[in-house]
């Protein structure tokens, strides 16, 4: 008798122990009174995590490869709207690593001031590796090279740092596809460019650079005056008016026989998440304020398309 009793008692203590640890596979609460003997492996095994977070990344990536993929696109739809000008573009969503390069974003141009961000990458390369040490003159003609696009700053640079070899640094540093420097080592406006390797000198100063030499480029690029220093308005493009917050940018202008060049190329973003290069070539007998206007639709084509930083 006594022995069908105890098998009756271990029959209802299995039995309730087995309905416990099902309560607690469906409603995820641990339950004290069963022994952890008979527990089953927890649901929230890291082992699902991953995939869930592998999801969601694989989303994110697919909903920024679109964004970005349909900021260049309408850049170049843009581009085959006009005939008086050839438009290079290229995007990059730093939250993702996705990238876009449209039709013409492999194509080279001439850099005109874009150079002087090549130039000054490789000068505070040259600084972080203890190589040579900014005077205070320096440290102002990078200001003014970057802030009002100014050429005497520039041809100071230039000449101190080694010229078209500061082109060509950077090229190397940051493993650019496109980019040369100019023929005539004197003419640093005629360096050779693409919009996909101005993005990626961003990239590189974002993510590669001292934190130092990152400031020193970003904060001054944010601070980009509406006039340069020779005049011209070079609130166009990322920075045209009125002048989204969280934008840095680096402009540039130049004629060169027939033609009248005009980039814009830059960041946006409080977590500088988008990097946009848009570069141009155009007639130059339509002006500077009819190509300031088509350069300006072309970057905020680019930006309609993309998700707000």
């Amino acid at each position: 008798m006594r022995n069908t009793l105890l098998v009756v008692i271990l029959a209802v203590l299995v039995g309730a122990g087995t309905v416990m640890v099902e309560d607690r596979t469906e409603a995820g609460t641990p339950v004290a009174a069963v022994p952890a003997a008979v527990l089953p492996r927890p649901i929230d095994s890291p082992v699902a995590m991953p995939a869930r977070g592998a999801d969601d990344a694989a989303d994110a990536a697919a909903a920024s490869s679109a964004a970005v993929n349909a900021a260049t696109q309408a850049v170049d739809a843009f581009d085959r709207s006009n005939g008086n000008t050839q438009i290079g573009v290229a995007v990059l969503d730093r939250s993702t690593g996705q990238e876009s390069v449209g039709a013409e974003g492999a194509t080279d141009f001439y850099s005109a001031s874009v150079v002087k961000l090549y130039t000054v990458v490789a000068i505070l390369h040259r600084v972080e590796t203890g190589a040579v040490k900014l005077t205070p003159t320096d440290t102002s003609d990078i200001q003014r090279a970057l802030v009002a696009s100014d050429d005497n700053a520039m041809d100071a640079l230039w000449e101190k740092f080694g010229g078209a070899q500061t082109v060509a640094q950077t090229i190397s540093l940051v493993g650019l596809k496109d980019s040369k420097p100019p023929i005539d080592p004197s003419q640093w406006g005629e360096t050779k460019i693409s919009a996909r390797d101005v993005v990626a000198v961003y990239q590189y100063v974002l993510t590669t650079m001292s934190p130092s030499g990152r400031a020193m480029i970003m904060n001054n690029l944010a601070n980009a005056r509406d006039l340069g220093a020779d005049g011209f308005n070079q609130a166009f493009g990322l920075i045209a008016p009125p002048r989204p917050a969280n934008v840095a940018a680096k402009q540039g202008w130049m004629w060169i026989g027939s033609d009248f060049d005009l980039h814009t190329t830059g960041v946006l973003g409080a977590d500088h998440r988008y990097v946009i290069a848009v570069l141009s070539k155009n007639p130059a007998r339509v002006g500077s304020a009819a190509v300031r206007a088509t350069v300006t639709t072309a970057a905020h084509d680019a930006e309609a398309a993309l998700p707000q930083p």
